[in-house]
């Protein structure tokens, strides 16, 4: 379901994150992914102004960097003040249109263990964007789940 996004597309939204954020790192990624799926769920493009996203994570490094994959991805900011975080260990992002389109994006929590393991163990910038590439490819479903909200109610789009 929803729009779809081009290799081309996703290469220059990672190279813009690198630009932003100052490096490529496994959680920047996480956010540019769970951005660009959100965008792809409510069919819409990073130039809506009516996209709001939500995010609800732990506030502290690494689990921070999601937030500027958020920004870099969607457009939406939190200087622009379409993009809120809550410092919560819920790790969920809610990406809404006022049309009623509306999706969360959970990342599963062993994909962040595993991935801030992996990390404890990285020595170096080189390391670290070395941890980052593998979470570029891997399946939609090892590291995250989509949930389509309507009326009120929850639909699991994506099974762990």
């Amino acid at each position: 379901m929803g729009l779809r996004i081009s290799a081309r597309d996703i290469s220059a939204t990672l190279g813009a994150a690198r630009g932003f954020h100052g490096h490529v790192g496994p959680f920047l990624i996480l956010g540019v992914r769970a951005g660009v799926i959100g965008l792809r769920e409510l069919e819409t493009v990073k130039e809506n102004k009516d996209l709001r996203v939500k995010a609800s994570l732990l506030y502290s490094l690494p689990y921070s960097c999601i937030l500027d994959g958020l920004q870099v991805a969607t457009g939406c900011t939190i200087g622009n003040k379409r993009l809120t975080f809550e410092n919560l260990p819920s790790f969920t992002i809610s990406f809404a249109t006022s049309k009623g389109g509306a999706v969360t994006v959970s990342i599963l929590r062993n994909a962040l263990e595993d991935l801030k393991s992996e990390l404890a163990r990285s020595a170096g910038s080189q390391e670290v964007e070395r941890l980052a590439f593998p979470v570029t490819s891997k399946a939609e479903s090892e590291l995250l789940v989509v949930h389509r909200r309507q009326a009120g109610r929850d639909m699991e789009l994506e099974q762990q």
